[in-house]
């Protein structure tokens, strides 16, 4: 069962990143091993991330399975904890519920560039934190802020990132550039 799950997470994950795959035989070799420091990195990331036209949430089912959805995540913090909203009682909420367990995907197509942001998701039920985080056009679909909407806060422990036109690619060993926020 971990298997096919595990399988369907690669498949998942190799659609999303087949166009940087088929990008790097395009690109100049000696510049995709390059250095580059952890400042470097973020600000990069953070860059990409507030550019992104496409924001996902992935979480996992009470099978393994993973599951992606389309979201609107508030602007990130300075500590990179990620705020979104969502219904109260909704399929995603029921599995952060029994796996904590999130990927906040950012992808930028124009910039040939993606952020990844794994992490541990929390949901938050305060009034006060509920109004900061709050989009007015949003009354549609929550019709009583207090009762139907709720927060989901992501702490993320680790920061994956490529993009081609910040020429941040592959390290010498082939892996995606990765911040390890847990050893920061």
């Amino acid at each position: 069962m971990k298997r096919n799950s595990i399988l369907k997470a690669s498949g998942i994950l190799a659609v999303l990143l087949f166009p940087f795959y088929s990008l790097l035989a395009q690109e100049n070799e000696e510049n995709v091993y390059q250095q580059i420091s952890q400042d470097s990195l973020l600000r990069t990331a953070r860059t990409v991330i507030e550019s992104a036209s496409c924001r996902v949430l992935i979480t996992v089912d009470e099978n393994g399975k993973p599951h992606a959805r389309a979201m609107a995540p508030f602007p990130i913090e300075d500590d990179w904890v990620i705020w979104l909203g969502t219904t109260q009682g909704s399929r995603k909420t029921k599995q952060i519920q029994n796996n904590p367990n999130v990927i906040v995907y950012y992808y930028e197509p124009n910039g040939r560039s993606y952020v990844s942001l794994a992490g541990k998701a929390r949901l938050v039920n305060d009034s006060d934190l509920k109004a900061k985080y709050w989009v007015e056009g949003w009354n549609y679909f929550f019709p009583d802020r207090e009762k139907s909407y709720i927060l989901i806060e992501v702490t993320p422990e680790n920061l994956e990132i490529v993009s081609f036109n910040h020429n941040i690619l592959w390290d010498s060993k082939g892996d995606s550039r990765i911040i390890d926020f847990m050893t920061k």
